[in-house]
């Protein structure tokens, strides 16, 4: 399933490519991490890509190329990690939402946001 965590970016931030990729490398380790180059195909919409496995389960990650959308293909409790893992990435004046590529739920995912708060609101529609 894919899953999305996204701002509008309405202050004009946005979470810089070099910040992304330096803090996954930093915070996940064994993470592939790729970042694209002016020439990479889809670079308009995927800036950079990452691939994160833990205890059989495996997320693959990306970024869209405005810095205010990742994109999350992979079980539901990973994605979640890493949407509050990238809370603290994105400028604190700015909502960030976790939702599915459908918009069937968005839950806000708040400054100090634990993952399982996250998780259970999903699933439970709290």
């Amino acid at each position: 399933m894919t899953y999305l965590a996204v701002f509008e970016g309405k202050s004009g931030r946005s979470v810089d490519r070099s910040v992304l990729a330096r803090a996954l490398r930093s915070d996940w380790p064994g993470t592939e991490v790729s970042v694209s180059s002016g020439d990479t195909p889809g670079r308009e919409v995927q800036d950079v890509t990452w691939l994160y496995a833990e205890s059989g389960d495996q997320l693959e990650g990306r970024s869209h190329i405005d810095g205010t959308c990742l994109y999350l293909e992979g079980p539901l409790h990973l994605a979640v990690r890493f949407a509050c893992w990238y809370r603290r990435l994105v400028p604190a004046t700015e909502e960030l939402i976790f939702c599915d590529d459908t918009y069937g739920f968005a839950v806000p995912v708040t400054v100090r946001a634990a993952p399982e708060s996250v998780e259970r609101a999903v699933t439970t529609g709290e």
